[in-house]
């Protein structure tokens, strides 16, 4: 897995981006080390999980309005942990 550098939106849903400046344009970032699919959502259990931090609620196959809403996974709670 290559270095990333997650950020959250101006919606609160936790992205990951490859190049440092790009993520630094949205103000507070950090390093992680999770893959992230073509969108720049982390990737966990083989699929990309868009996570709303504020509403601490995650789903995948799409996002609030057509994806399937999945537990937390712990490990995107502990990185956005570090945004807020």
């Amino acid at each position: 897995m290559a270095q990333s550098y997650a950020y959250l939106d101006n919606t609160g849903i936790l992205h990951l981006h490859p190049l440092e400046t790009e993520a630094a344009k949205h103000g507070k970032y950090v390093g992680t080390n999770l893959d992230y699919d073509e969108s720049g959502f982390p990737i966990i259990g083989g699929e990309g999980v868009v996570y709303y931090v504020d509403k601490d609620t995650a789903y995948v196959n799409g996002n609030e309005h057509d994806g399937k809403q999945i537990a937390v996974p712990s490990g995107l709670k502990a990185l956005a942990g570090q945004l807020l």
